[in-house]
Formats: structure tokens, C-alpha cells, sequence
């Protein structure tokens, strides 16, 4: 057995270098490489690894159970669709999209899981820890032309969506697949991976919003399989379940209350303030926290905007009512002069209720950088 496990560690450090040097190289962007490239190796690991997991748990309703998951996952998007609104989707079903990204997509998350499953007929936490960095690097590839090093945006995405998320889906698909076998792992990801192709339209739901649900989801499924498919830890479990839950459900009203402010879609908002033009009573690199309320403001009062498609902040220094339309005339404290148009309802994001000095200043670095870069 001890020759096995060393000819297992091999393999995953010949698998691991190969994945780095593809990302190195850009390869892994091309999902036909990527997928060609994880076939021949779960194709060579069948080969030199004829020995079958032996599955503990039966899987009598396990697939049922992951398909459920997959669907849930999908809803709970399209359900938040209904209130952020929809996009249509630029790939479309169709022979092309078929070729370039369903087929390929596919294949990469089947050769995947063939591959975790060899890899994981040696249960040591060394190739655990390997075998989810090489899920993760693989399943971030998919991901890889939605976003980039272009912008801080686009970075966050990339680290956030793309690189934490898969880190924690493999997370949970390593400890899955020894228990219940890798075709129930296969049904879910390509069921959450692929429905945007099928689909023609698209939830507009924030990215780190998605961020959040992509790397809390796993936890639920794994909740999920311990306390109702382990029935003989049924004791252990109830004994600390009610503390987690409740720390879990602390934790995520957090996090969730946090995103519903950065992304300025409900009720209350917050922003980094990024120039100079109320410096004085609000700084650069300051954060602000706004109010949705766009009745009952007067002069005087700082209120956040729409304006080419970028959020300012200004001061009210004038209201005029001309034909049943308020129109509000703005201007930075910090500038010389008025704003050069008027603002009406349909542009108004909310009232400025306070400031946090300097709390957004890390925010300014970083986006200085990526702009440096760009």
C-alpha cells in the first residue's frame, strides 16, 4: 500500500506542476486545452490506478439529492433576478456555443471528478489538500476569460468567484466523492456550471453576491449530507448543531447585510468616495453611508447621483418644481462652480445620512494600482 501512495503522490505533483505551467502559459484559458488536457490524465490515471474506490454510503437518493441542490441554485438566482432584473445572454444555445463551451465544459467536469477519485483512493490528508488544489486550479479555468487583471473589479471576481468559490466547492466534492462516488458530484456541477448556456437570459444579481452564495452553497450541501445521510452520528451531531447553526446564521446575515450595502440595490447604501470635490466635509477616501430616499430633500442637503453611468456625491444648493418635475442643482463644496446640469428623480440614488474617515483608502490603493496597470 505505501508504494501505491507514493506513485499517487507522484501522479498529483505531476498533475499540480502541469496545471500550473498551463495557467503560466495561458493554456488552461482555451477550454478544448483544458479539456483535452484533463482527459489524457484521468485517462492515464485509470490506467495506472485500476483499483475502485469502495463506496461507503449507499447512494440510493443521492443523486436525487444533488439534482435538487443544482435546481435550488438555480432558482434562488432567478428568484433575486426578479428584483435586480435580467440581462440576455451573448452565448446563446446554438452549434457554436455547443462546440466552444457546453461539450467542452463537460468533459472537463467529468475528467475532473475521474481524476479525484483516483487521486482519493489514497485518503491521507496530503492528497486531500492536493487533489482540492488541483480541482480548484481546473474549475477556476472555466471562469478564466470572464475575468481578468484588466481592472480591481474584474480582479475581485477573479479571485473572489472564481478562485475562493472553487476552493471551497472542492472543499466539499473531496470529501463527497470517497462517500458517495463521483457521478452525483458530475450531475451538480454541471447542472450549476452550464445552465447559462440553456438559458437566454441571465440575473443581474451582484457579483459578490454570488460570491457569497457560490462559497456559503457548499457548506449547506455538506450540513446537509452530515446530519440526514449520517444517521449513526445523528447523536454526535445534535449535541452542537443548535451553536452552529447558530454562529452560521450570524455569519451569513452578516456577510449578506454587507453585499446589500456595497451593491446600493435596497434601501441603504455605502461608497468609497474617490474624488476631491467635497473636501472638507467629505473626504477622499471616506465612506459613506446613504439613504434610498429620494422625497423630502431640501438644500443643504448631500445627496448621491447617476451620472454616466458613475455615482457622485454632491451638495444640493437649489430645488426648482417646473411641470410636476423636481430638479435638483448640485454642486461639489470643493468646487469653484455649480454642476453644469440638473438632476432629476429618475438619477437620485439617495441622501448621504454619514461619513467613516479613511476607512475607504485601501479601496483608492488598490483600484490606483490596477489603473497604473491598465
Amino acid at each position: 500500500m505505501s508504494k501505491d501512495k507514493t506513485r499517487i503522490y507522484t501522479y498529483e505533483l505531476i498533475i499540480v506542476v502541469l496545471l500550473i505551467a498551463g495557467t503560466l502559459f495561458g493554456l488552461i484559458k482555451n477550454k478544448i486545452i483544458t479539456a483535452s488536457l484533463t482527459t489524457i490524465i484521468a485517462i492515464g490515471l485509470s490506467l495506472l490506478l485500476k483499483r475502485k474506490p469502495i463506496l461507503r454510503i449507499n447512494r440510493k437518493n443521492i443523486r436525487i439529492i444533488m439534482i435538487t441542490f443544482g435546481l435550488l441554485y438555480i432558482a434562488l438566482f432567478y428568484t433575486l433576478g426578479l428584483y435586480t432584473g435580467f440581462y440576455r445572454q451573448t452565448n446563446t444555445f446554438g452549434v457554436e456555443t455547443l462546440l466552444k463551451y457546453i461539450i467542452p465544459i463537460t468533459i472537463i467536469i467529468i475528467s475532473t471528478e475521474q481524476i479525484r477519485s483516483k487521486l482519493l483512493l489514497d485518503e491521507s490528508m496530503r492528497t486531500k489538500i492536493l487533489v482540492v488544489i488541483i480541482g480548484t486550479i481546473i474549475d477556476t479555468s472555466i471562469y478564466l476569460n470572464n475575468y481578468g487583471l484588466s481592472n480591481l473589479d474584474s480582479f475581485l471576481g477573479l479571485i473572489g468567484f472564481a478562485v475562493f468559490a472553487s476552493l471551497a466547492n472542492n472543499i466539499l466534492f473531496t470529501y463527497m466523492s470517497p462517500k458517495y462516488g463521483k457521478e452525483p458530484i458530475i450531475i451538480y456541477k454541471c447542472i450549476t456550471s452550464l445552465y447559462t448556456y440553456f438559458l437566454p437570459i441571465t440575473p443581474d444579481v451582484y457579483i459578490y453576491f454570488r460570491t457569497f452564495v457560490r462559497m456559503v452553497y457548499p457548506l449547506l450541501i455538506y450540513g446537509y449530507m452530515e446530519r440526514y445521510m449520517n444517521l449513526d452520528k445523528e447523536c454526535e451531531i445534535k449535541k452542537d448543531i443548535k451553536k452552529e447553526m447558530v454562529s452560521y446564521g450570524l455569519g451569513t446575515v452578516i456577510i449578506l447585510l454587507v453585499i446589500a450595502l456595497i451593491s446600493c440595490k435596497f434601501t441603504y447604501g455605502i461608497l468609497v468616495i474617490g474624488s476631491e470635490s467635497m473636501t472638507g466635509s467629505i473626504d477622499k477616501g471616506d465612506l459613506i453611508f446613504f439613504r434610498n430616499k429620494k422625497n423630502k430633500l431640501k438644500i443643504g442637503d448631500v445627496i448621491v447621483f447617476q451620472k454616466d453611468n458613475i455615482k457622485i456625491v454632491h451638495r444640493i444648493i437649489d430645488i426648482k418644481n417646473i411641470n410636476n418635475e423636481f430638479r435638483y442643482y448640485t454642486k461639489g463644496d470643493a468646487n469653484p462652480t455649480p454642476d453644469d446640469k440638473y438632476i432629476t428623480e429618475n438619477y437620485l440614488a439617495g441622501k448621504v445620512l454619514f461619513r467613516i474617515r479613511y476607512v475607504g483608502k485601501p479601496t483608492l490603493w488598490l483600484r490606483s494600482i490596477f489603473s497604473k496597470e491598465g
